[in-house]
């Protein structure tokens, strides 16, 4: 049983990675499948070699001579190409992984209530200082104290379209001058106009800023986290196919069946009824085995509903 485990976890995982290869290569390659991107390697790898091979021959007009030094070119070739790719496609992966994690982090922020943005920012801020921050009022959202010196903090939770000006900040302007608080932060998931960050003292931290605050505090997705999140979305387009090819079939199977039984019943009255027969049996099996099919995932659905 442990062998069979172990295997099975081998097998998982070679399966993980054929997905991400796969998702990362059709990303990389601007919708071009792995299998079309290996195709368009080997065709271009075949045509230097012959273009080594032609040129050597021309040179040499020895074949055994033009055979070895074209393979010796073709390895350094291929060995520079692999090396290149391989850096190249790391950064490439590393940009996408980036990207995917920022929109996992304005999914969670676009899901949170404005309140709930104070608390998720109050948390976050407080792991990135290590202080503890206390709430004020309406406009000075919370206080607290960093390096001997008390900060005002505002949040404003807002879009990645619209930037943070400073009618957005007024109040909490005058009345940190009322209050007599001299040090600022305002924490946004958007980003600043240019007025703001001239006319203002107080620290500014945009949506850049809060992911910077996620890495220095290990809250920013990880690459394992970041993988299960394209697994998972493989997932989800998978069964989200599999649904729409079961709703098309589930009309098909009626109608190959009635097909095929019409075509049984014809057979007796036609001049070559071994024909019709064949037809008619070909369209039954076919839509017996899409109902069977169909059957299959009802009851497996059924199964993960009940679990």
């Amino acid at each position: 049983m442990e062998g069979l485990s172990i295997f099975k976890d081998y097998f998982n995982n070679i399966k993980r990675n054929m997905i991400l290869n796969s998702y990362y290569t059709r990303k990389i390659k601007d919708g071009k499948s792995m299998k079309a991107s290996f195709l368009d390697w080997i065709s271009i790898t075949i045509l230097v070699m012959l273009f080594f091979l032609i040129t050597i021959f021309n040179s040499t007009k020895n074949i055994i001579w033009s055979i070895i030094l074209t393979l010796v070119l073709m390895l350094i070739y291929l060995f520079m190409l692999i090396t290149w790719n391989n850096r190249t496609r790391t950064k490439k992966i590393n940009i996408i992984n980036e990207n995917i994690a920022e929109e996992e982090i304005l999914k969670g922020i676009d899901r949170q209530s404005n309140d709930d943005f104070l608390l998720y920012t109050k948390d976050l801020l407080e792991k990135y200082y290590k202080t503890i921050f206390f709430e004020y009022n309406n406009r000075i959202d919370f206080f607290g104290e960093i390096n001997r010196e008390i900060y005002g903090v505002k949040c404003i939770r807002g879009s990645l379209e619209s930037k943070i000006t400073l009618k957005d900040i007024e109040y909490y302007i005058l009345d940190m001058k009322k209050k007599n608080i001299d040090e600022g932060i305002i924490v946004t998931n958007s980003y600043f106009t240019e007025e703001v960050k001239e006319e203002t003292n107080y620290i500014l931290m945009d949506f850049d800023q809060i992911k910077n605050m996620l890495r220095e505090t290990n809250q920013f997705p990880t690459k394992e986290e970041i993988e299960d999140i394209v697994i998972k979305q493989y997932e989800g387009e998978r069964e989200t196919l599999k649904e729409k090819l079961s709703f098309q079939m589930k009309d098909k199977i009626y109608k190959l069946i009635l097909l095929g039984i019409g075509l049984y019943i014809v057979s007796s009255f036609v001049s070559y009824p071994l024909y019709y027969k064949v037809i008619a049996f070909i369209l039954i099996t076919i839509g017996m085995i899409i109902g069977i099919y169909n059957i299959i995932l009802y009851f497996r659905k059924r199964k993960k509903i009940e679990i």
